[in-house]
């Protein structure tokens, strides 16, 4: 047996085992001290929390995204010693270009030993004073790659670059992978691009598991005298709410609803014995979206929502959902004026004729407005601050934030489910119209033009 059988470190022919000496908490403290050394406020907050399973640093550009990843990384590669780290970009060129600078400059300026190897796959071996701990880098586009690995940690960089869908499954794969080690935690930063990922994770899906933190590019002190300047100076105000100021913004060509904000339009009303609920329709085969209202004087408080499968489902449904306002009659449901004519269930009736039939009480307009003229009535009552949203409807408050026109002008459709943000605005606005159109004067002639 050769005396090379009991180096630490494997025999010189075997793949490198990773190496644990015992631990020096006097090391250890002295390396945490100098990963936060010069960092800002918000960067030591990002490093330093280890308590919430996804972290979030979004912020303007030039706000220290990369260098606090890098910090993080390692701060958590001294928590889970032994174990497998992973490091994700949105594309492999990133891993070249972005990654790996910032993190050969961290483990450079902090005398951290360091092994890399960039083929097959860019990793890293790293020696730190609580033990070894081994990088794995891959891409968020190839996120397929990411199964099989056992990981302890993850950072992923710009998350909100990479397509939603992409990103959702990079996010889910990346947590389901976290099985080994003493702090699993998913570290993400990124400049907001929208309401995508990032908006989703931390503000539409928040919970006590996860944590945001917000950075404006000023609140960088090291950055050159003329950057943000240049780019105040370049940026239309939506670009620079979001690159400047890292804020969640709708960064489409132009939102359907402009004026609205969640604070000021907000209610917290609920169905009274005597209220009338207003129920706005909007049918499609296998995904049905009703807005529920109920009206305070001039002003239409939405408070809740549901989906259903077919006009069957709503039938029963709001039934069951409302039962002694549906046998007061004072359930009125406001379906699309084509639910004369066509059916979404497997019935030669019309839908109308289902809900009548069902006994509900349905008041349905001759023919649908203008699409511009039901955005038009929306956007009025929006204004004036006489349209009021409650945390029960989550899909309308997403639509009214992000829904957008497309570059025809027309409002954008076509994603799947509820990510097509026009089924929500389309029963809002049908009950809208029905209950508060804009009125049209004409002149005396037959045809005369339309004057607001």
């Amino acid at each position: 047996m050769s005396i090379l059988a009991s180096a630490i470190g494997g025999m010189v022919l075997d793949k490198p085992k990773p190496v644990n000496l015992a631990v020096s908490e006097k090391d250890t403290d002295d390396l945490r001290k100098r990963l936060l050394e010069g960092c800002l406020p918000a960067q030591k907050d990002f490093i330093t929390d280890t308590t919430h399973r996804i972290t979030g640093y979004i912020g303007g550009f030039g706000s220290g995204k990369s260098y606090a990843l890098a910090r993080k990384l390692i701060w958590l590669g001294l928590m889970n010693p032994g174990t497998t780290l992973m490091a994700c970009e949105p594309s492999f060129p990133m891993i070249r270009t972005v990654f790996v600078p910032a993190m050969d400059e961290a483990l450079d300026s902090l005398d951290i030993p360091f092994a890399f190897r960039s083929s097959p796959q860019p990793e890293y071996d790293i020696t730190l004073p609580t033990g070894s701990i081994k990088i794995l880098c891959q891409s968020a586009e190839n996120y397929q790659r990411i199964r099989g690995q056992n990981i302890a940690a993850a950072v992923w960089d710009e998350c909100d670059t990479s397509p939603t869908e992409t990103a959702q499954k990079a996010g889910e794969m990346l947590l389901a992978r976290m099985r080994t080690g003493k702090c699993n935690q998913l570290a993400v930063a990124s400049t907001p691009e929208g309401f995508k990922w990032a908006y989703r994770t931390f503000v539409e899906q928040d919970g006590p598991d996860k944590r945001l933190i917000k950075v404006k590019t000023k609140d960088n002190p090291n950055l050159p005298d003329e950057f943000i300047a240049s780019l105040e100076r370049n940026y239309p105000p939506q670009l620079i709410a979001a690159y400047l100021d890292g804020e969640f913004v709708n960064l489409a060509n132009s939102s359907l609803y402009p004026s609205f904000d969640r604070s000021l339009n907000y209610t917290d009303a609920k169905p009274e014995a005597l209220d009338t609920i207003y129920v706005g329709v909007d049918l499609n085969v296998g995904n049905c979206v009703t807005q529920h209202l109920v009206r305070r004087g001039d002003e239409f408080h939405f408070f809740a929502e549901a989906v259903y499968r077919d006009t069957m489902q709503i039938a029963a449904g709001l039934k069951e959902l409302y039962p002694s306002h549906f046998k007061a009659k004072q359930l009125v449901l406001i379906p699309d004026a084509a639910a004369k004519q066509r059916s979404t269930a497997a019935a030669q009736e019309s839908d109308i004729g289902i809900l009548k039939k069902a006994g509900h009480q349905v008041s349905a307009q001759q023919s649908n407005p203008l699409i511009q003229d039901r955005i038009n009535a929306v956007n009025v009552l929006i204004e004036d601050r006489k349209l009021r949203v409650g945390n029960g409807c989550k899909h309308l408050i997403r639509t009214l934030e992000q829904h957008a026109y497309d570059e025809l002008g027309k409002p954008e459709k076509g994603a799947v489910g509820m990510d097509d943000l026009s089924h929500s605005g389309d029963a809002m606005g049908y009950a809208v119209y029905r209950l508060a159109a804009i009125r049209q004067w004409t002149t005396n002639q037959r045809r005369g033009r339309r004057v607001w």
